[in-house]
């Protein structure tokens, strides 16, 4: 089963993306734009992996998210990826110290049954996978702004990904809430 562990985002942050989406085609990009109710901020994605492995991370997610407290995240700005060259995906910029103190917390537990993630993280919610890109890009993202943008966070998830020639179905199909 494919598969990714997230934190899920609220209306206002969804609203945002979906703006700044409109903004983005209107100025002659092109790509993939995932859809509202799709949004959220990617902790590790496992690709296709078997039930047991997905018991293994249900745990170690129900173990680290009983020794974190609700926490805000805010949403601010935007970036590319890769930060060199020309950029293939664009994101929301997430700020939040608690949320990279859960990824490390997660990301050494991975490890432990067999997972390599990198020990840098950069919480973001993909706007859009580009395929064209106009010739003054990188002008043309200067020019997005919002204002910041609060999540509260209470808990992470674990969501199947079924790949259609309409874009991701995902599913959830586990949920630890932060028990501190």
């Amino acid at each position: 089963m494919r598969t990714f562990m997230a934190i899920r985002t609220n209306d206002e942050v969804e609203n945002e993306m979906v703006k700044i989406q409109k903004f983005l085609m209107d100025n002659e990009f092109f790509g993939t734009w995932p859809r509202k109710e799709n949004a959220h901020l990617t902790l590790f994605f496992f690709g296709d992996i078997d039930e047991k492995k997905i018991k293994k991370i249900e745990g170690i997610m129900d173990d680290v998210s009983k020794d974190f407290k609700p926490f805000s995240l805010e949403f601010n700005g935007v970036g590319v990826f890769p930060s060199k060259g020309l950029p293939r995906v664009l994101w929301m910029r997430g700020i939040g110290e608690e949320v990279s103190e859960l990824y490390s917390s997660l990301n050494e537990r991975l490890k432990k049954i067999g997972f390599s993630f990198g020990a840098e993280f950069t919480p973001h919610l993909t706007i859009g996978r580009l395929k064209g890109i106009p010739k003054d890009w990188n002008e043309t993202i200067s020019k997005i702004e919002y204002d910041p943008l609060k999540v509260e966070c209470k808990d992470i998830e674990l969501f199947s990904s079924t790949l259609t020639p309409k874009g991701s179905i995902y599913n959830s199909i586990h949920k630890s809430e932060f028990g501190g």
